[in-house]
């Protein structure tokens, strides 16, 4: 059993496999927790819902995850598929689909800013949703492990699709709403997705993009003059 702390929230987990330790080794605390999250073998087994040839050790990660997001809910705390990064103070939401880009174009980010960009989940990181709305570095950071254990305030989201030209257009709340909620941890129980669907409600309201585009820097330097220079 270790304890680790992940969008300000001490958890306490209770693992089977070294591996998951390994996986939050940026993230363990000595901190009192404030829950604790434990799976047994079949959940670990319902994470291979695609048959794949995936280890125990690592459904397990999947499995811990679920029961984590389920926990953080009651704090207004969502998990979000996006890649994030964060430069100049101000963090940008890239959500799409899977496979459409997002981790593409935050690399093209990093490729035109170099150290301004601090890439704070490349692909499950945690939103906390108040008055403010703050994004974390969470240990599940993609196939290439983009994360930081770091947080930063969310200034937009832009919702990516190709195109074969780069087009930025701010969305209205309602157009926004269904996007987002579609890139969405969906809690299991009625009372977590009763508390979920406000949530990204709120989310909704921020500056909201659609960007269609091209895999390019000009597609970069659309978005950096919508959100940066305004």
């Amino acid at each position: 059993m270790f304890n680790a702390k992940i969008a300000d929230h001490v958890i306490a987990i209770d693992n089977r496999y070294d591996y998951i330790k390994q996986l939050y080794r940026d993230y363990i605390s000595d901190e009192e927790p404030y829950a604790f999250v434990s799976v047994n073998d079949d959940e670990i087994a319902a994470e291979n819902f695609d048959g794949g040839n995936w280890s125990p050790a690592y459904l397990e990660t999947l499995a811990v995850y679920r029961k984590i997001c389920e926990q953080l809910i009651n704090d207004d705390i969502i998990l979000f598929h996006c890649s994030c990064l964060e430069m100049d103070g101000k963090a940008i939401l890239f959500t799409a689909p899977s496979g459409t880009g997002k981790s593409t174009h935050s690399r093209l980010w990093r490729e035109r800013f170099g150290s301004r960009v601090v890439m704070v989940n490349d692909d499950k990181p945690l939103i906390k949703i108040s008055d403010r709305i703050v994004a974390y570095g969470t240990p599940y950071g993609g196939k290439d492990a983009l994360q930081t254990n770091t947080s930063a305030l969310v200034s937009a989201i832009v919702i990516l699709h190709q195109a074969k030209e780069n087009l930025i257009r701010r969305l209205e709340p309602n157009e926004a709403f269904p996007q987002l909620f579609a890139q969405t941890y969906r809690c299991s129980s009625v009372e977590a997705m009763t508390k979920t669907l406000p949530l990204v409600g709120k989310l909704s309201h921020l500056p909201v993009y659609s960007l269609g585009c091209t895999i390019s820097q000009e597609a970069v330097e659309l978005v950096y003059n919508e959100i940066f220079t305004q």
